[in-house]
């Protein structure tokens, strides 16, 4: 495995909380709208800085042409991806409720899940049609055995948990890492996929910095790019694999931020960050016209400066899908072959009608709660969700990959991770992402076993 950032302990990754983000500046460069993208280089990747929020997407979000006649259908469905889901759930012991918004066929989710808080529970009680208490890949028990992750301690910090409550690569895989027939190349920053008559051949990668790094080449049968999607595109243009739209359609979902004024009603006792989903506007035929938008609701900390009033607000975040546009997109920097440029147009006309009705559902989706002010935010830079540049498809012209990321040109070539995303629905993609590889993973073994 080629890593192309270093490896650093939980500890070294706390002492370090704001130099994170910080190594990935000047890793790729923009144009267009502003736009920062968000992640982190280094082993075990954004897993390390992610909140570990896992909801699943819809069934209607894998059609949305098909229904509503927008966007892109995916070539695969919610039902084949389900097994996989179940999957991904259990490696991150995800903390769930009893009752979903998906089919999941009666299997609980490894943990209970986490407690709402009061008024998330008037939520609960007044539209349990709509709300449900968020799954989470934040333990929501003690451990039950050695290795097992601690309890989230509910300090609202999640992106760099202070008790390592949060599934990550380096605390939830370190078995297949830890194997001797595995080899973990640190430092290695892959230049290209090396091919010839429609094969995969192997890769090359620089390996170090400065004047002690040394070009490397490594051939192999099953080659798979797991980068994000500023740099799997960027590995396939560098390979000289253009054909279909490579680059393209890169997107992420839309985020606004609200503070709701609550009159009498105390908020943060719940058990953890993000504690309910209002899927009210998720789902359904307003879509048609508009994009979808799941309602967040946290218990973090507030505080309303008003005395006596401390505890009396709620935060709550809307989530909006986004339509990809084909003129964002990631290129070949030509100040710098070696990093990426990405050219965004923003989330589009789609998404935007949404944004600018928000505060209207909320009052909607909020209904039942003695509301007071409510302070609705700018849309948020980043999500840190970087989807597209290398979509899915059942056509090689308007696609990369098929269903199962397999590239339609080198067919012993994966292209995993969220660059194969054809939409953005507004469920955060990270449990979506994993369930793809293991479906990859899954279906390519029994392909190969005779």
């Amino acid at each position: 495995m080629l890593e192309r950032g270093p490896r650093r302990s939980h500890g070294e990754l706390i002492d370090d909380r704001g130099g994170l983000m910080d190594a990935t500046r000047g890793l790729y460069r923009s144009i267009g709208e502003r736009k920062p993208w968000r992640f982190a280089a280094l082993f075990g990747g954004s897993s390390n800085l992610w909140f570990g929020n896992t909801p699943r997407m819809l069934a209607e979000d894998f059609e949305l042409q098909q229904r509503y006649g927008v966007g892109w259908d995916w070539p695969i469905g919610y039902d084949d991806l389900a097994p996989y889901y179940d999957e991904a759930e259990t490696l991150m012991a995800v903390a769930g409720p009893t009752r979903s918004p998906q089919d999941r066929g009666g299997r609980p989710y490894p943990q209970p899940a986490h407690a709402l808080s009061l008024p998330e529970q008037r939520l609960l009680a007044r539209h349990g049609d709509d709300f449900f208490p968020c799954p989470s890949a934040r333990a929501s028990v003690d451990p039950a055995g050695p290795g097992a992750r601690s309890r989230c301690c509910a300090s609202y910090v999640c992106n760099l948990c202070p008790v390592d409550a949060k599934f990550t690569v380096q605390n939830g895989m370190a078995g297949p890492f830890a194997d001797p027939r595995v080899e973990l190349r640190l430092g290695a920053q892959v230049q290209a996929v090396d091919h010839g008559a429609g094969v995969a051949t192997g890769v090359h990668w620089r390996e170090g910095s400065g004047a002690g790094a040394r070009e490397q080449q490594a051939s192999g049968a099953l080659i798979a790019l797991g980068a994000n999607a500023l740099f799997n595109a960027h590995i396939l243009l560098r390979s000289g694999l253009e054909s279909g739209p490579v680059g393209r359609y890169l997107h992420e979902q839309a985020a606004v931020t609200a503070v709701i004024d609550l009159e009498g009603v105390d908020n943060f006792q719940g058990s953890t960050s993000c504690t309910g989903l209002h899927y009210r506007y998720a789902r359904g035929p307003r879509r048609r016209e508009q994009a979808a938008v799941l309602l967040e609701t946290y218990s973090s900390v507030h505080l309303r400066l008003s005395p006596g009033r401390w505890r009396q607000a709620m935060v709550v975040t809307g989530i909006f899908e986004t339509l990809p546009d084909a003129d964002s997109r990631v290129i070949i920097d030509p100040q710098d072959p070696e990093r990426p440029l990405t050219e965004y147009r923003g989330p589009g006309d789609y998404c935007r009608r949404s944004i600018v009705g928000f505060a209207g559902d909320l009052e909607r989706m909020l209904d039942g709660l003695p509301i007071g002010d409510t302070h609705v935010a700018k849309p948020d830079d980043s999500l840190g969700h970087i989807l597209g540049t290398a979509r899915m498809g059942v056509d090689p012209e308007s696609s990369v990959v098929d269903g199962d990321q397999i590239h339609h040109g080198l067919r012993n070539l994966l292209v995993l991770g969220g660059s194969s995303f054809p939409s953005g629905a507004p469920a955060r993609p990270s449990l979506t992402i994993a369930a793809l590889s293991l479906r990859s993973a899954r279906r390519l073994l029994a392909s190969s076993t005779p």
